[in-house]
């Protein structure tokens, strides 16, 4: 037997036990313009009815409605404290229509709130016990939403950054860092990265872009996507917040510069917001030391799925669990 053959048959058990858990979950498509997404819903465990829905909204990429199983791991404690779940498969995933490389940040805010009017029709939710839960770049998708009392009740945001020309800097540079290069050529690299924001305000064409980036041009779709969304600051729309709402970011984060937005807030006097940094965590508050890239690769996400809750930093559930008993 083959190595190649045994990874597979790893990967194949181990995404068999992650299924089946969640093998009664209710598909409901909604629709959001023209495009048709395709969600699961999932009651809350034991004997009394969910006393609320969150909707998980994801961060960047083409990511399914479990985020591949990651969701899993938060979902189960979830549900045992009596909250139902509800998530989708991001548009041209799955079964969902169109394509999220197409989406502006005000598309994707459109998109949950067309998630919530189908939940709370088809389930019975008031917007009082209807919660959001985004990761990323949901920080430009539901600060908006979360003045919107009427819609919403709660929300919880994971790894959340104000500005997206900020945030794409402290990646710039953690990448480089990460890679082992010089500080000359981090200093090049965040130099190349500034004249490329530079270059952006002229909104270039592919061609244009294309000769600009050399071999370090992102594909045409992705290019139009960041074009489209590189201004995206949530800072107004975090003034507006009037829900109760939880931002958690990981003390370890490589994507976004969780020690200056933390800080940041700490200057702001909204009794609504709730802020911590969750000791030991990356980004998206698995434990640093275990996970310590930028993203998951196939031999990380295979760890991921043999630890399960335990590849979370350790306070990360219990923070999210006594703010939800206390809001």
């Amino acid at each position: 037997m083959n190595k190649r053959y045994l990874w597979r048959l790893l990967t194949l058990l181990v995404m068999t036990c992650f299924v089946i858990p969640y093998s009664g979950a209710e598909t409901l498509v909604f629709k959001q313009g023209d495009h048709s997404l395709s969600g699961e819903y999932l009651e809350a465990t034991g004997a009394n009815p969910s006393k609320a829905v969150i909707l998980f909204v994801h961060g960047d990429g083409a990511t399914s409605y479990n985020a591949e199983g990651y969701y899993e791991l938060i979902w189960q404690p979830l549900r045992e404290k009596g909250y139902a779940i509800f998530s989708w498969d991001k548009p041209s995933v799955g079964q969902s229509t169109g394509n999220w490389l197409n989406q502006s940040m005000a598309d994707r805010q459109l998109e949950v709130l067309a998630a919530i009017d189908a939940v709370q029709h088809q389930y019975g939710f008031t917007a009082e016990n209807t919660g959001l839960l985004g990761f990323s770049q949901a920080g430009w998708v539901l600060p908006a939403l979360a003045n919107k009392p009427e819609k919403v009740g709660f929300m919880i945001g994971i790894g959340f950054a104000a500005n997206w020309v900020e945030q794409g800097r402290y990646y710039t540079q953690t990448r480089h860092e990460l890679a082992g290069s010089s500080p000359d050529q981090v200093a090049a690299a965040l130099a190349a990265y500034t004249e490329e924001i530079t270059f952006f305000k002229g909104a270039p064409s592919y061609r244009e872009y294309a000769q600009f980036a050399g071999q370090n041009a992102m594909s045409e779709a992705r290019y139009a996507f960041v074009l489209n969304n590189h201004l995206a600051d949530a800072t107004q729309d975090y003034a507006n917040i009037n829900v109760p709402s939880l931002l958690l970011w990981g003390d370890k984060d490589l994507n976004v510069n969780a020690q200056q937005e933390f800080q940041w807030w700490q200057n702001q006097s909204n009794p609504l917001i709730t802020t911590k940094l969750i000791a030991n965590a990356n980004h998206s508050m698995l434990d640093a030391e275990s996970f310590d890239e930028q993203s998951l690769d196939f031999k990380q996400w295979l760890k991921l799925m043999w630890l399960e809750q335990e590849a979370l930093a350790a306070d990360f559930l219990p923070t999210l669990m006594t703010w939800l008993d206390n809001r």
